[in-house]
């Protein structure tokens, strides 16, 4: 896949809306995976994410065909609050894009989410750095 048509096969799949005080995007498929040399990771049981500071972008993978959807609740020390909902399970990972403040912090958990009930709550990521990727 070229880099032109995987950037706009990314744009083309992501739509913003509002949800609870928190924008969420909808997650569009990716054949690849993260870049693990250049990303910070979180995993549970029913799905996993990574952030990769460059670019500002939000991996994720749902692990479990259980009728629930994975998301991951981004939050930044600015003030920005994001969520990216995974596609259903066993279709790969799947990319949302966020732009982020260079120089600020982010952090990030999973859930599960299935008619408006969230449940299985992960811990929060540490915080770490929009630029570099390293603890803030």
């Amino acid at each position: 896949m070229t880099l032109l048509s995987r950037t706009l096969g990314v744009f083309a799949g992501v739509a913003l809306l509002m949800v609870g005080g928190a924008t969420a995007a909808s997650a569009s498929p990716m054949a690849d995976e993260p870049p693990y040399s250049q990303v910070k990771c979180l995993n549970s049981e029913y799905a996993s994410t990574c952030f990769q500071w460059e670019g500002d972008d939000q991996w994720i993978i749902d692990r479990e065909a259980n009728g629930w959807a994975a998301v991951v609740h981004v939050q930044t020390n600015y003030g920005k609050n994001v969520e990216c909902k995974a596609m259903p399970a066993a279709e790969g990972w799947a990319l949302c894009l966020f732009d982020h403040q260079e120089g600020k912090c982010v952090r990030f958990r999973l859930y599960e989410l299935k008619d408006d009930v969230k449940r299985k709550y992960t811990g929060w990521s540490p915080w770490y750095g929009t630029e570099y990727g390293s603890l803030c």
